[in-house]
């Protein structure tokens, strides 16, 4: 299994604690766990995948829910699992990788299929067959709920009249031109995918990440921790472009302060969802 995503971000404690808070700042802005259209379609008892689960948090998190559901995690590395004692009796993680077609085990067997954040490991042209390969878990009927972050038009900016924002923005700018070959897909052609893929009622929610003024704060710190993890990688790699470790020291001081002067980042959060047709 080809892992993209450990070119980029190192898979660690620190990782899995910014991922679950990351999770939860992003569903206060959404505003829910599972699309309310998708809610009103599922059965009592329903069987839900979560792929590119990480730290399971979603699925911990949806065992309040659905206390008899199965509740099924894919992830390409198992690096971030908990350890299975901390799972709920109806939890269940294993390895994935949605690149490659699926194991006849898992086809047609989810109601729900919930997707996030995977544009940091999937290439441009990889798009279109992990959505087909999604696709073939699906029970006829169920539905797809993916989430994708616009992270190319990420923004820093000013939250008072006095505010900085020269580092916070300037090591922004270095991450998203370091990865614009990954950022620049994924939440833009995922409607399209899904529709030329056979999905139907496909909608697509798109929120701000500040829509809720009061996580504004958590988030700009939680991104920018996910900035300086992946600058220091890059560096550690001599990586062609990349900032010697002393300058990034540096920045990552003066850009908290920037954080901690009111400077806040802002970028739109894409929910898109679609329903498998065959009944």
């Amino acid at each position: 299994m080809t892992d993209i995503y450990r070119e980029t971000m190192r898979r660690n404690v620190l990782e899995s604690e910014r991922l679950n808070e990351q999770l939860d700042l992003l569903n206060q802005n959404i505003g829910y766990l599972v699309h309310p259209k998708i809610v009103s379609k599922l059965p009592p008892d329903p069987v839900i995948a979560d792929i590119g689960t990480g730290t399971g948090r979603f699925l911990l998190q949806l065992a309040d829910f659905y206390p008899t559901a199965e509740l099924h995690g894919f992830d390409i590395s198992p690096a971030l699992f908990p350890s299975p004692e901390e799972l709920p009796d109806n939890v269940y993680l294993d390895t994935m990788d949605i690149k490659q077609p699926p194991q006849s085990s898992v086809r047609d067997k989810y109601d729900l299929i919930h997707v996030r954040l995977l544009a940091a490991g999937i290439a441009p042209a990889e798009w279109e067959p992990a959505v087909r390969n999604i696709i073939k878990l699906l029970k006829p009927g169920g539905a797809i709920q993916w989430t994708e972050c616009n992270w190319a038009g990420v923004q820093h900016l000013r939250g008072g009249t006095h505010s900085s924002i020269h580092s916070a923005r300037f090591m922004g700018i270095q991450f998203k031109e370091g990865l614009k070959d990954k950022f620049s897909h994924g939440w833009n052609v995922l409607p399209k995918i899904f529709c030329d893929a056979g999905l139907i009622d496909v909608d697509e929610d798109v929120v701000s990440s500040d829509r809720v003024v009061e996580t504004r704060k958590a988030l700009t710190e939680n991104g920018m921790q996910a900035i300086f993890a992946w600058a220091r990688l890059v560096s550690s790699r001599s990586v062609e472009g990349s900032l010697p470790m002393d300058e990034l020291r540096k920045l990552e001081i003066e850009a908290y302060k920037d954080i901690e002067n009111g400077c806040y980042v802002r970028f739109n959060v894409h929910v898109i969802i679609g329903f498998d047709q065959s009944c």
